[in-house]
C-alpha cells in the first residue's frame, strides 16, 4: 500500500472519530468538566431538563478568554444564564446566533437540556 493512501485512510479515521463525537456527546449526559445548570423552578424539569455546557469542547475550539470575563464571570454560577438573555444575543446567545453556532430555536432544545448522567 502507498504512503499516500496510507495518508489519506489515516485522516479519514481521524475525520470519522471526530463526526462520531460530534453527534454522540450531545446525546450524552455531563461529563468531566462539563458544567450543570440546574433549572430554578424544578416543575419544568420533566419537560425541559437541566441544560449542560460542555465545557471541554468549547475549551478545545477556544482560549479562556473568548468567554471570560466579557460574557461569564469566571465563578461558577455568577452569571445568569437564561433562554430570554440568551435569545437578547448575551451569554451563550453572543455565539449561538445561527451563524457562528446553532442557535436557540426549538430543534435544538436537545443540545443543551439533556439529562444529566450520574
Amino acid at each position: 500500500m502507498s504512503v499516500q493512501i496510507k495518508k489519506t485512510m489515516r485522516m479519514r479515521s481521524w475525520v470519522l472519530s471526530f463526526l462520531l463525537l460530534l453527534f454522540i456527546v450531545p446525546a450524552m449526559g455531563a461529563a468531566p468538566g462539563d458544567l450543570l445548570y440546574e433549572r430554578e423552578d424544578k416543575s419544568e424539569i420533566i419537560a425541559f431538563p437541566p441544560s449542560v455546557f460542555p465545557h471541554w469542547i468549547h475549551r478545545i475550539n477556544y482560549r479562556c478568554d473568548a468567554c471570560h470575563d466579557s460574557l461569564f464571570e469566571m465563578k461558577r454560577g455568577a452569571t445568569p444564564v437564561t433562554m430570554e438573555l440568551i435569545g437578547k444575543g448575551e451569554v451563550c446567545g453572543a455565539c449561538h446566533d445561527g451563524v457562528l453556532a446553532f442557535d436557540d430555536s426549538f430543534q435544538n432544545c436537545a443540545r443543551c437540556h439533556r439529562v444529566p448522567s450520574d
